[in-house]
């Protein structure tokens, strides 16, 4: 009698309504199956009566030796148990907790075999997937175990490698080898473990150290492991090294924090509403944090501009996330002006959107008003050195007139030179030809002594003759008067050369005199023209210097007032 034919034994009845039963031959063919077995597999039990067990089986199962000598150790009576994947209707995956159960005959030959199974797919489903997800954080995570009182008993390789041990170096230590001394003799250290011995996760950032001694930080979770009561049996953590990051952070945190005490911080949501600013900022613009917190932004904006489309079209740039920096005018306490050095700086999310607005400003009124001063003084110097340009273009001109003033009496006085040199030069052909006259005269003097004498000597001749020389002596005489006059005209004349001769080398002294004044004036003339051409050409380069000048304090001047604007 089959199984299923034979159920005067309650506890088989029971079994038949809380389990899968199925009933082979020994060599696996089905007999019979109950309903839960049925509802299991999918199938009716004409589908399955009949069959061999094989069709619940995977083909690469069927065929291998092991499955072969499954069924022969059932027919020589071997009872079977465990974990078995088999084939529903429509090829599903199902998981079986079963029994194979050989039932003797009385000559204790297998008879046949009675399979109980539960169904236990849903449970292996959530196993597997737990499994995965303790494996996947295997791989990503260091993962260490520790027995309730902190006694290591396994950790994985990214957990070794975080800390620097070998597992044989861990295994059986207590945990406190991670925790600084200092820490580990605490009493909250204490709790932490009595808090996990009681079944409480811990979670958080935490510093430990590693083989080295090098600080190392853990985002990690402490999580205890219950038994099916609810006791807890061990503690499991997952670690993450953020050591990197905390540093990063600390980097970022100690540079925030050091532009916080050098310069004035505030910060807006994207509208423009004041979230909070440093004592920096409030020293600057003299507010206490009370007095603008939810205030916007325009509060320290001239009302004018505050109403322009420049100052929406700044908020707009800033919610879109684009930065924005300069020098600002803007109005503090009291209605004072001020000016900042900032930048507006928008803040993403992690989803890369703008949430709010940080502005870093430095307080550079004492520089603004310096260079406004400056650009004032600028406006003045350039006046002054227009003026000064004016004055040297004018200058150069009348240099410029003087020198062609200078180069035509140059050109007079070399005329009187030549002019004078001419005359000496007449002069002199004066005095040789008063000379040569002298000569002359000196003959002629000598020619009425000769005739004088002749007079004389006709006389004499004539009063020896007596009467018949009377007409001679007539003669004589008359040629004697002629004599005596010729002699005083001559004397008269040479008086005159004389005299000619004297005006003529007074002339030729004088002459002389004025062509030496002259060379003299000429060389003066000379010099100072050359001093006039050079001071011409110094005051040409002065003039273009300050033209240089005028324009490059133009250009200070215009840079100036666009800083000072």
């Amino acid at each position: 009698m089959t199984f299923f034919g034979n159920k005067t034994s309650a506890k088989l009845q029971a079994l038949d309504r809380s389990q899968a039963v199925i009933e082979f031959a020994p060599d696996g063919t089905i007999i019979s199956a109950n309903t839960n077995f049925l509802g299991t597999v999918g199938y009716d039990l004409a589908e399955v009566q009949g069959q061999h067990h094989r069709m619940f089986v995977d083909p690469a199962e069927r065929d291998s030796p092991a499955y072969t000598a499954f069924w022969a150790a059932l027919a020589r009576g071997e009872y079977q148990r465990g974990e078995y994947k088999r084939l529903g209707k429509n090829g599903r995956e199902i998981w079986l907790q079963a029994t194979y159960n050989p039932i003797p005959g009385r000559d204790g030959q297998t008879t046949g075999i009675v399979k109980f199974a539960t169904d236990v797919t849903a449970e292996k489903l959530r196993s597997a997937d737990t499994r995965g997800q303790v494996e996947a954080i295997g791989r990503s995570q260091g993962v260490i175990e520790f027995a309730l009182d902190g006694t290591i008993l396994t950790a994985n390789a990214n957990f070794l490698d975080a800390v620097g041990y070998s597992l044989s170096e861990l295994k059986g230590q207590h945990h406190s080898l991670f925790v600084d001394a200092a820490e580990r003799e605490t009493a909250p250290y204490r709790a932490f473990w009595a808090a996990l011995a009681r079944g409480e996760f811990q979670s958080g950032e935490f510093r430990r150290i590693g083989k080295d001694g090098r600080d190392i930080w853990l985002q990690a979770t402490y999580n205890p492991i219950l038994d099916p009561t609810g006791r807890p049996l061990k503690v499991i953590k997952f670690a993450t090294d953020i050591t990197a990051e905390k540093l990063r952070n600390a980097e970022l945190q100690g540079q925030v924090e050091a532009i916080g005490r050098s310069q004035g911080v505030i910060h807006f949501d994207l509208d423009g509403h004041v979230l909070d600013a440093n004592a920096n900022f409030l020293s600057a613009l003299g507010y206490g944090l009370d007095q603008i917190r939810g205030r916007h932004h325009r509060t320290f904006v001239d009302a004018a501009h505050a109403a322009s489309p420049e100052y929406q079209a700044f908020w707009a740039a800033l919610r879109r996330g684009e930065f924005q920096a300069g020098v600002y005018q803007r109005v503090g306490a009291g209605g004072r002006t001020i000016w900042i050095q900032a930048s507006y700086n928008p803040i993403f999310d992690m989803s890369g959107k703008p949430f709010k607005v940080v502005k870093y400003a430095t307080d550079v009124s004492a520089r603004m008003r310096s260079q406004i001063e400056a650009a004032e003084a600028s406006t003045q110097t350039l006046t002054n050195v227009q003026a000064v340009a004016s004055a040297a273009e004018e200058l150069n001109a009348s240099i410029s007139e003087i020198a062609g003033s200078l180069a035509r009496s140059r050109q007079e006085v070399d005329e009187m030179d030549v002019r004078a040199q001419r005359a000496d030069r007449s002069t002199g052909e004066l005095a040789s030809a008063a000379s040569s006259m002298n000569g002359i005269v000196q003959l002629i003097q000598g020619v009425g002594g000769q005739i004088n004498l002749l007079a004389l000597n006709a006389t004499i001749e004539a009063a020896r003759a007596g009467e018949a020389g009377r007409g001679f002596a007539v003669v004589a005489g008359e040629v004697k008067n002629l004599s005596n006059q010729v002699t005083s005209a001559t004397a008269r004349i040479a008086d005159d050369i004389k005299a000619m001769q004297a005006i003529s080398g007074d002339v030729v002294t004088s002459l002389t005199a004025i062509g030496q004044s002259i060379e003299a004036v000429r060389g003066f003339v000379t010099g100072v023209a050359s001093a006039v051409e050079e001071q011409s050409a110094v005051t040409r380069e002065i003039s273009m210097s300050m033209q240089t000048a005028a324009h490059g304090v133009a250009d200070i001047d215009r840079n100036l007032q666009a800083l000072a604007s």
